[in-house]
């Protein structure tokens, strides 16, 4: 019974040291930060479009598939069934949203913006795990594949997009997996 008590009594304490954290970016600077809020929101990015879904099909012609965008927002994306996910960013902004179950086997998804708009890329196999460890993802004339440098879940990367010519560019970034 006492130990209940004590319990209960540092229940609250508990609450409070975690809510009383602060890391610097509240819920609305991240929604900011990554296009999430409202479109005409304090600090959301009016010049990207509030896309429904993002496309499977290929970018349109004269498109530079080498050239990710910021992501913005992304909230009507559906990446399918997912444990967990992993953002590349660069300079601040997001360019590529990754996700998939845990199962090895399953496929994962990741999503990127080209030309103002949003498209799905599809990683075969390998789940979680192979998203976490750095992966290629590919869509219809466009293929873009992370690599991680060993360390935590916030760690450098390279992220290179190529299109159906073969011609490619990398970025350095960080790969931020939770």
């Amino acid at each position: 019974m006492a130990r209940s008590l004590i319990l209960l009594a540092a229940l609250p304490l508990a609450l409070a040291a975690c809510s009383s954290q602060d890391d610097g970016e509240t819920a609305d600077d991240f929604a900011a930060r990554v296009g999430g809020a409202q479109s005409g929101a304090a600090g959301t990015d009016a010049s990207l479009p509030a896309e429904t879904a993002a496309a499977d099909a290929a970018p349109p012609a004269g498109v530079d598939v080498t050239k990710l965008e910021k992501l913005g927002d992304i909230s009507a994306t559906d990446l399918g069934p997912r444990d967990g996910g992993c953002t590349f960013q660069a300079g601040g902004n997001e360019m590529l949203l990754a996700g998939a179950p845990a199962d090895p086997s399953a496929p994962g998804k990741a999503v990127v913006r080209l030309g103002g708009k949003l498209y799905l890329l599809t990683l075969g196999s390998g789940g979680l795990p192979a998203v976490q460890g750095g992966a290629t993802y590919v869509g219809d004339g466009v293929m873009v594949t992370v690599a991680p440098k060993a360390g935590r879940s916030f760690r450098d990367a390279v992220l290179t997009a190529q299109g159906a010519d073969g011609v490619s560019k990398a970025v350095n970034g960080q790969w931020v997996c939770s």
